[in-house]
């Protein structure tokens, strides 16, 4: 099993009480440390403009979220994904887990990807960057480009990597903070999305 820890529906407000213990993760970057902390050099604004009207909190639902292409011309809209299950990861070139749980994710988005929407989101970090990080990790599901953190900040979260698992219809329904494997990624889609994806782990 993975380890990292979850944000829950009743502690959406007020001080992270978990902070504390994530200390002694090590495997999950808290935002500002010695993880390397937001690229200094992002690219310029993308042409796309980026629109989240969205509580990313569990309990939570996106009303709207577009976000430009990581690479291209295009976007990520979630209305266009809005009637399948998605999971979204937040990931950075300076998250070092990240970088170990990017293929983690390609293996589970090849085995269910024509059930379940899938969205990478560099967050805070170069596009530049971030491409090279796809690149190498060999992901090929969507990702997109949100270089002001916007839509992360909305998950109330303050370590990285950080995975969000939607309903159909936009409900969020869980919020998983640190590095995920296959397996256990498998186990929360199959718990929190399985009735709306007819899978089982």
């Amino acid at each position: 099993m993975a380890s990292a820890w979850r944000i829950h529906p009743e502690r959406r407000t007020g001080a992270f009480a978990w902070l504390a213990g994530a200390v002694a993760l090590g495997a999950t970057c808290l935002i500002g440390t010695a993880c390397g902390g937001p690229s200094p050099d992002r690219a310029a604004r993308p042409r796309i403009e980026i629109q989240v009207e969205a509580d990313l909190t569990p309990g939570g639902r996106i009303d709207r979220l577009v976000l430009p292409a990581l690479e291209g011309d295009g976007s990520f809209d979630y209305g266009r994904v809005a009637d399948r299950p998605l999971v979204m990861n937040f990931f950075a070139s300076w998250c070092r887990p990240c970088a170990e749980e990017l293929p983690e994710i390609e293996r589970v988005y090849r085995e269910l990807g024509e059930r379940i929407a899938f969205v990478g989101v560099s967050q805070s970090d170069a596009r530049s960057s971030s491409i090279r990080l796809v690149h190498e990790t060999g992901v090929t599901f969507p990702t997109a480009f949100d270089p002001e953190g916007r839509s992360y900040e909305r998950t109330g979260a303050r370590g990285m990597p950080t995975t969000v698992l939607v309903r159909p219809g936009g409900e969020v329904a869980d919020v998983w903070v640190g590095p995920l494997d296959a397996p256990t990624l498998r186990e929360l889609i199959a718990r929190e999305l399985a009735p709306d994806a007819g899978y089982q782990a």
